[in-house]
């Protein structure tokens, strides 16, 4: 019977099981070193405690499906199986056949065959992702007769400022608002939205051009 007084640890015995496992009382402590007692066949004799290992966490293969404009690929990711991923999270995903990385916005999940806003990695089925280490942005422009639509490319983390007058292939614009994927319009002069956020620019014609960051 184990007492009060004594711990117990589960150690060999070189006496009565010398490959399996056994009870032992813990009869003194120095340090890592312990005298112990089996409670087997009761011989006594030392061991050195070692710390349990920390388990270790499986890697769960996940589908992945990113779009960047009009085109969406196909991938996989590996993340840790107790790792939640949610909707608005960033994801580095490999792209092995072109040797690169991308970075990749979560915008839905789907676990269980049901779309959620969150879930553990073991139980994803697939994601579907937006790239936005590079982006395509929708342009609407306006010269006061006609709307046209516009696209330019851009890097993700590239700054867009309501009221900054830029240019397009050789026309000229002055942003007048910009729609975003989280916040609704930005309207007031002098917002900045950085490109890896603008679902739409709106901008209208002019004829100068006073500051024209490099858009490509």
């Amino acid at each position: 019977m184990n007492g009060t007084e004594n711990p117990t640890q589960q150690a060999t015995c070189p006496t009565c099981s010398p490959q399996e496992l056994q009870e032992h009382r813990v009869l003194r402590r120095r340090g890592s070193d312990l005298l112990v007692e089996c409670l087997n066949c009761k011989s006594v004799h030392s061991i050195r405690e070692t710390a349990p290992k920390p388990a270790q966490t499986r890697a769960a293969q996940i589908r992945i499906i990113v779009s960047r404009g009009e085109s969406s690929e196909r991938y996989r990711i590996e993340l840790p199986s107790d790792h939640r991923v949610a909707a608005e999270d960033e994801l580095i995903v490999d792209d092995p056949s072109a040797e690169e990385v991308h970075l990749a916005e979560v915008t839905t999940i789907e676990s269980g065959g049901k779309r959620v806003a969150s879930a553990v990695a073991s139980e994803i089925d697939t994601i579907w992702a937006r790239a936005i280490d590079e982006v395509t942005l929708k342009i609407t422009t306006h010269d006061g007769s006609r709307t046209e639509s516009e696209r330019l490319h851009a890097f993700g983390d590239q700054e867009f400022i309501v009221g900054d007058i830029v240019e397009v292939r050789r026309k000229k614009f002055r942003v007048t608002r910009i729609k975003t994927y989280k916040a609704g319009f930005r309207k007031y002069e002098g917002d900045v939205v950085l490109a890896k956020d603008i679902k739409r620019i709106f901008a209208e014609r002019v004829g100068r051009v006073r500051s024209s960051p490099g858009w490509r």
